[in-house]
Order: structure tokens, then sequence, then C-alpha cells
């Protein structure tokens, strides 16, 4: 197994990697990923279609993505799920937390994700402890909906 940890900052990149190699793993890169001992890669990635495309060809599609606290404007929603719907296997699952709905309210994120495909069951919410009781800041998480 593999985990990619990406952002589209490359300032944010630069410190994922340093954060990953002072924790004393190695780094691989989309050439050695598969044939090294490494298993972690801090490739950039940014959103959208044409982008999540490319970097697919280059890493493959996902059997999990996890996106937390990554929607600072409500504008950025759509090309959140363009790159998901690229990048996540058929029967992959896609967990997604947003701490700041009152940027970014939740239903505008679960209408986008409808328009790709996308379901998340109020049964398969989860809960910080420390949220629980509130109820606020879920991870949701998405499936592709089964065809019928």
């Amino acid at each position: 197994a593999s985990v990619l940890i990406t952002d589209g900052d490359h300032q944010v990149m630069k410190n994922l990697r340093y954060n990953v190699e002072l924790n004393g793993l190695q780094l691989a890169d989309a050439a050695t990923l598969k044939s090294s001992n490494a298993t972690i890669s801090c490739p950039q990635l940014i959103w959208g279609k044409n982008h999540a495309i490319k970097f697919a060809e280059q890493y493959g599609k996902q059997d999990v993505l996890i996106a937390t606290d990554c929607l600072y404007i409500s504008q950025s929603v759509y090309p959140l799920f363009e790159t998901a719907n690229e990048l996540l296997e058929k029967t992959g699952l896609f967990l997604f937390v947003n701490s700041y709905p009152w940027v970014c309210p939740t239903e505008k994120v679960l209408d986008i994700a409808t328009e790709f495909g996308f379901v998340s069951s109020d049964d398969e919410l989860w809960y910080h402890d420390d949220d629980k009781e509130k109820r606020k800041n879920p991870v949701h998480v998405f499936r592709r909906r089964k065809e019928v």
C-alpha cells in the first residue's frame, strides 16, 4: 500500500515533505513509488478535472481520498468534486470534513457531491468524541451512487 499526501501550495508541500522525513519515513516520487520500499509520496495536486486526469495518469486511481478543512471559499467545492470524481476508484470512499460550514455551507457540498454522483448517508456520519453531542463537523463518507 502507498500513501499520497497532497496540497496545492508549494510551501505547504515543502512542510509536508519535511514532516515525512522528520518522522524517519522515506519519500518516493511517481517513478519510484511502486518499485521502492518508500510508501509515501508528497506530490502537488491542483484541483480540477484536467489536473486530476494528469495526476491519475502519474499516480493512478485511489481507493480512499481524505479531505479535511480544505474549503475556504465556496467556489472551491466544484473543483474539489471534479478532482475526487477523476481520482477515486469506482468502489472507493471519499472522506470529507468541513470545519468551516459558515464559509462553505454543508448543503452546497452535498448538492455538488450529488451532481457528481456521490452520496453520503446520515447513518455513516462520523463524529469526533468531543463533537458527537453537539453533532458538528462530521466526517462525511461519500460513495458513488449505485446504478440501478
